[in-house]
């Protein structure tokens, strides 16, 4: 990933497979915004005790450094689901309940989402002109929503997963993520190849490898290994820089993804 110190203060993060089709993103960190203490200080998240004055600075100033108009943003309300919404010009400026991903073909038409140790998945489709974002925890990855935004990709636009690029975002790392037995029990129920992306940690608790999970999915659907780009950023690891939910012992803000076409 590249990282971009914007004039303005904001500084994020950008895949340069992206980049060299000329498609606006970013992912934030926490430098360059308004909130204090824990929040401090590019909060973008609701829902987390700072001021809705704050917030709105800082999804403004994080715009700003992305290059998107911040009275068109379709954000989600997120609820570890595998709910994905395709939106267009009628959302714009919206928050969208109980959504885990966004689908778009409309053109200026900002996709946002909110994260703090999961996975944000970035969808491009260089050739339909269609973008998706997506939020990918355990329940979400579980719950195949990378997938799921495929196929309403494929479904609402005509994608061809082969030609998809896949950017697996900052979050929590595969040394990091501890989970413990009924978890890991009830994930092989539908995933029992678990080996590929859980190991045993302390006893009773395992570690998940969600980038890997999330990448072997994506590939299962369609998109090619060449196509996919991993941050290596763990969250929990780089809490100075993301938040984290799990470092900051839940006390935490949230950073922001930003797509548009």
């Amino acid at each position: 990933m590249q990282f971009v110190d914007h004039p303005n203060g904001v500084k994020f993060a950008m895949f340069p497979t992206f980049q060299a089709h000329g498609l606006r993103h970013g992912i934030s960190t926490r430098i360059g915004g308004c909130s204090e203490n824990a929040l401090a200080s590019l909060n973008l998240g609701v829902n987390v005790n700072d001021r809705p004055e704050n917030i709105r600075r800082n999804r403004e100033k994080f715009c700003e450094a992305v290059g998107v108009d911040a009275t068109r943003v379709v954000a989600s309300g997120q609820i570890h689901s595998d709910r994905v919404a395709v939106v267009d010009l009628r959302q714009a400026g919206q928050r969208l309940a109980d959504t885990d991903g966004l689908v778009t073909c409309t053109p200026n038409l900002p996709l946002l989402l909110f994260f703090a140790d999961c996975v944000p998945l970035l969808f491009y489709d260089p050739v339909r002109k269609v973008i998706g974002l997506s939020h990918a925890g355990w329940k979400g990855t579980f719950l195949s929503i990378g997938p799921k935004t495929l196929t309403v990709m494929q479904h609402a636009f005509g994608t061809d997963p082969e030609d998809c690029l896949l950017g697996i975002g900052p979050s929590i790392g595969p040394t990091d993520y501890e989970v413990d037995e009924p978890v890991l029990s009830q994930i092989i129920t539908r995933w029992p190849a678990t080996e590929a992306f859980a190991r045993p940690g302390r006893p009773g608790h395992w570690l998940l490898d969600l980038w890997e999970w999330n990448r072997q999915q994506a590939i299962t659907a369609g998109i090619s290994s060449e196509n996919i780009s991993i941050s290596d950023i763990s969250t929990a690891q780089h809490a100075e820089l993301f938040f984290s939910h799990r470092a900051s012992q839940g006390k935490a803000g949230r950073f922001g993804v930003l797509m548009a076409l």
